[in-house]
């Protein structure tokens, strides 16, 4: 498979932009000021600690728009971490596409399959007596 030499042009922020070119995979950074991060009172199971504390994390990216929020666990910094490492996978899916982990994941576990389903039908179908 052949791939053709592009350069792709990206925005940012207003102001700001980023180039790449198709075969490229972009490193994601997160930095601070392109964050908006907010606590918010969690909801669910967990009791006072839960209804009372803020730790629920909202988490949102000012120049592509993408949010995250995350109660995964009951501490706010589990949780920051936790929604900073999602917003990452977010961010490498909208900026490397196809070269990003979650696809080239998929793309293996799909290959796998493929070749499960092929050694199947190759394999010749015994009889079974009962």
């Amino acid at each position: 498979m052949f791939r053709h030499l592009q350069r792709i042009v990206l925005p940012l922020c207003p102001g700001r932009w980023m180039t790449s070119s198709a075969n490229e995979k972009m490193k994601i950074v997160l930095e601070d000021k392109d964050l908006i991060e907010t606590f918010v009172k969690g909801s669910g199971p967990g009791g006072q600690c839960i209804n009372k504390r803020s730790t629920c994390v909202d988490l949102r990216h000012i120049p592509t728009g993408i949010r995250v929020q995350c109660q995964q666990s009951r501490s706010l910094q589990d949780n920051r971490g936790i929604a900073r490492k999602i917003m990452r996978g977010k961010l490498d899916d909208y900026f490397n596409g196809d070269l990003s982990k979650s696809a080239q994941k998929g793309a293996k576990i799909a290959k796998q399959k493929v070749s499960v389903d092929a050694e199947k039908e190759a394999a010749p179908m015994e009889s079974r007596d009962l």
